[in-house]
């Protein structure tokens, strides 16, 4: 039992927990708002929602990677003891979201209202009257979205990544159930986007709140930017906006060329696959993502030890947790799509086994590029997956045309061993990994986890 609590209350276990948390009620808030809404809005109405739900998506583009770049300077900072570079880092995020928020919001307000005034009109389903204040409200609602990762980052570099995590990921759950709430009593979209707005700007003053009792020092920098930040900022945000990017031409740019070459009737078994397998790394990289910030942190400090063991940690969870589900889409992968999507989807065996293949192969380089990007070195990388990203969809998109959808298949596959060769080597040149500190990482790793053994086994401690 005291090892149990012993562990149960370290960083890594509580920021993991937190991610679990969040995995958990994005899956809630999906299960629920499709039946909800369908029901609620009809088909129709479901999908003009939907498209006007991207916008706060489009909207969490406007910080320009800066949140994630000045997420690692702030919390390096912190290790270091310079709070007042933190300040005034956080000070630039919010200053810069703020005005490029707000600049996005009124080139949309003006492009609906002004320039083109017939948009947004959804006929029967969705009139106009009522499609441009939801999509304006849901603007707004993206624009808090956008003060609540600078909020987090903030968070994060005050040590306090678990718990702002399960604040955040229940707000999102108060809100999408006041939401869904509204909804099912016959609220319009326009009330239900106000809903999200409403309770996302109590969650918003919640969350700053909070920070300002966890973080007091970041009242200490003064109101305006600090360009010496801001240029050191320049260019891992720039490579820290390029992933997402290279993300999505891999994700769903595959998915719409496959369509495109093969028709529609060839992306469901591609797409249901995939998403087993994608479901199974989102679970394994949640310890990754916890562990981001002490890795900061232990680089911050010169603490090489500390580095190499969470480097082999890393790596040894993502296998212990990826090998495992590999097997199983592999043995019961087949009959369980089958069972999932009642008899309407068979994906072939090849198609499987090369998308389980796909899967080793990210999880083979995902947690080191993870790494890499907490201490902003993630430009080594960035750049080449975008590059690779295009190119091993456009090679898909011939091979679907003579192999169908398991010709893209084999495209990923390249592509993930392509990002294995370019993340092990920038990771090797920038002192991540080596042979020596691999070795010293599981010596020291296996010596640690024995004296805690010992230490728990003994009654006087």
């Amino acid at each position: 039992m005291n090892r149990l609590l012993t562990l149960g209350k370290s960083r890594l276990a509580q920021g993991t927990a937190a991610g679990f948390y969040g995995l958990a009620m994005q899956l809630l808030v999906q299960l629920l708002s499709v039946p909800v809404l369908t029901r609620s809005w009809g088909l129709g109405g479901y999908g003009a929602w939907v498209l006007l739900y991207s916008v706060p998506a489009l909207l969490a583009m406007a910080d320009l990677g800066l949140t994630t770049a000045g997420a690692n300077a702030m919390t390096h900072a912190v290790a270091l003891g310079d709070r007042p570079r933190a300040a005034r880092i956080m000070m630039v995020l919010r200053l810069i979201t703020v005005a490029a928020g707000l600049g996005l919001l009124g080139l949309a307000a003006l492009a609906v209202l002004v320039v083109f005034p017939g948009s947004l009109d959804f006929g029967s389903v969705l009139p106009r009257e009522q499609a441009v204040p939801t999509a304006l409200l849901l603007g707004l609602y993206g624009f808090l979205a956008l003060i609540n990762g600078v909020t987090l980052a903030a968070f994060r570099a005050a040590d306090a990544f678990a718990s702002s995590g399960f604040m955040f990921q229940t707000i999102v759950l108060v809100e999408a159930l006041a939401a869904l709430g509204l909804a099912l009593l016959g609220g319009s979209q326009p009330q239900v986007a106000l809903a999200y707005l409403a309770v996302r700007l109590a969650g918003t003053l919640l969350l700053s709140l909070t920070l300002r009792r966890k973080a007091p020092w970041l009242r200490e920098a003064s109101w305006h930017i600090d360009r010496r930040e801001l240029s050191a900022l320049i260019r891992p945000a720039l490579a820290a906006l390029v992933l997402p990017g290279a993300q999505a031409v891999a994700i769903q740019g595959s998915v719409m060329a496959i369509g495109a070459v093969g028709g529609p009737a060839a992306i469901p078994a591609f797409s249901v696959v995939r998403t087993l397998s994608r479901t199974a790394l989102q679970f394994a990289y949640r310890f990754n993502i916890a562990s981001m910030t002490r890795y900061t942190v232990f680089v911050a400090q010169d603490n090489e030890a500390r580095t190499n063991q969470l480097v082999v940690l890393n790596l040894a969870v993502m296998a212990a947790m990826v090998v495992p589900a590999a097997v199983a889409l592999l043995l019961i992968g087949q009959p369980f799509v089958r069972l999932w999507t009642g008899g309407m989807v068979a994906p072939g065996m090849p198609l499987l086994a090369l998308m389980v293949a796909a899967m080793l192969g990210n999880a083979a380089w995902g947690p080191l590029s993870n790494l890499l990007l907490a201490v902003n070195r993630h430009a080594s990388f960035t750049y080449f997956y975008l590059v690779a990203a295009v190119v091993g969809v456009a090679a898909g998109a011939v091979l679907v045309g003579k192999m169908g959808a398991v010709g893209m298949a084999w495209a990923m596959l390249a592509l993930e061993l392509a990002m294995i060769v370019q993340v092990w080597s920038a990771a090797w040149r920038q002192g991540v990994v080596s042979s020596e500190k691999l070795r010293l990482g599981v010596r020291t790793l296996i010596a640690e986890l024995r004296h805690r053994r010992t230490s728990l086994d003994d009654p006087d401690t």
